[in-house]
């Protein structure tokens, strides 16, 4: 929301001068202060003004708040669980400041303060979230603050802590408004639960994060191995037709590409998204003492088409990691992994109450193999996960409810498999309201 302005001086003037004048005439008894209402209202004005450094910068605050409950039932053991969306999709307050330096060039920052005090994407650990743990706290994070400078004809570069260029050039592809609440990530899907074995939750280390895991970021993100935040000096080229192109440099080494499109024809709604980063920093974003070295690709593609009067829509996803150059202890090089994503469903205003979203999704994530998983001498791995929901929105709150499920399990060879591996089902129902 943008905040609201202080009145302006001309007309505190103009209504104190009336004060004055109303008060030394006293032609009539208005039963008090004739000004106390408008001195009143002018306090409550200033009561709920934004204060800000400078007058020329435009602040506006947004943001959303959301939370799930989750049941959860690994195989052996089953329980429920409230918690955040896990990091980049948590609740946040963001604070965009903006000014006009000449005509077609302005300048400003963006600040966004996430909520991790419950965050379901926590790492291994006896700290983790998983099922020893109903809770895992990270408390307030400054996930992004950086400054930018945007021409209308030339574009737009920004500085500091922020998204480089291909974070989810293809997860964002998607908007039938349920992108947050499921895709092809595992930022709000428990990726530190332990994998029950033959009944075991044996040994702790073979989570579900370890069979998919992304180098790039030294993260089990599934999908989306090179979006978190980091600091970074980005450009973005302005919209033509619908196409933009952006390329990013951050951290020690981290670089990326990534163009998009979006735009309707013949009555469908079409996006369009494609990126490629290279990361050579074994400190990004956690520190893993057990990679020496770090030289890491990874490419994505994703689309979304909406026919709009059906309201008939399909999101797609694929991203392939390339290890290769990557070392790990006792001169391990993990495999290449790989995984793709669909979710397909109908975006209908059936109601006036908003929009409802009828959806199901399926992801594969192979041979992402943590190190973790690679120490327990397993080879090779695939993770299938299927599920789906309903989503209602309500427009007159900007808010969304959602009920959804999900399913996953695995396969795994090499010296490590022994034992059967359990599914992971969970259902899980939330809100987020916007503002």
């Amino acid at each position: 929301m943008t905040r609201p302005s202080a009145p302006p001086m001309s007309m505190l003037v103009i209504a104190l001068s009336f004060c004055a004048v109303a008060g030394s005439a006293k032609a009539a008894d208005l039963g008090g202060d004739c000004c106390a209402d408008l001195e009143e209202r002018i306090a409550e004005l200033e009561a709920t003004t934004a204060r800000k450094g400078t007058r020329k910068v435009k602040l506006a605050i947004s943001g959303y708040v959301a939370q799930e409950i989750t049941w959860w039932d690994d195989g052996g053991e089953s329980n429920v669980y409230l918690h955040g969306l896990g990091p980049t999709q948590a609740s946040h307050v963001k604070l965009n400041g903006e000014a006009v330096i000449a005509p077609g060039w302005t300048a400003g920052y963006m600040m966004r303060i996430q909520n991790l005090q419950d965050n379901p994407f926590g790492r291994s650990g006896t700290a983790a979230l998983d099922q020893n743990n109903a809770n895992f706290s990270q408390g307030l994070n400054l996930q992004m603050s950086y400054w930018y400078v945007q021409s209308k004809a030339l574009g737009t570069v920004s500085v500091g802590k922020l998204a480089p260029a291909a974070k989810s050039a293809a997860m964002f592809t998607d908007k039938s408004g349920t992108q947050v609440i499921d895709n092809e990530t595992f930022l709000s899907g428990f990726p530190q639960f332990i994998v029950r074995r033959g009944g075991d939750l044996a040994p702790a280390s073979l989570t579900w994060g370890q069979l998919s895991y992304c180098y790039a970021q030294n993260a089990p993100l599934g999908g989306d191995c090179d979006g978190l935040v980091m600091n970074a000096v980005r450009y973005d080229t302005p919209v033509m037709a619908g196409f933009s192109a952006s390329a990013s440099w951050g951290e020690d080494d981290d670089w990326q590409l990534a163009g998009r499109y979006a735009g309707e024809f013949a009555g469908f709604k079409v996006l369009f998204g494609v990126g490629y980063s290279e990361s050579t920093d074994e400190g990004l974003t956690v520190p893993v003492a057990s990679i020496l070295k770090k030289d890491t690709s990874y490419v994505q593609a994703g689309g979304y088409a909406e026919h709009l009067a059906s309201g008939l829509f399909l999101h797609g996803a694929y991203g392939h990691e390339d290890n290769g150059g990557t070392i790990l202890a006792g001169n391990v090089t993990p495999p290449d992994g790989e995984h793709w994503y669909v979710k397909a469903g109908v975006r209908k205003k059936w109601t006036a109450l908003g929009a409802t979203v009828l959806y199901g999704d399926y992801g594969r994530y192979r041979d992402q193999l943590g190190p973790a998983a690679l120490a327990l001498a397993i080879t090779s791995s695939e993770l299938e996960s299927v599920g789906g929901g309903v989503v209602q929105e309500l427009d007159a709150a900007s808010m969304s409810l959602w009920i959804k499920f999900r399913q996953q399990s695995a396969d795994i060879t090499g010296a490590g498999a022994i034992g059967q591996l359990e599914d992971l089902r969970t259902v899980s129902t939330g809100a987020m309201i916007n503002f």
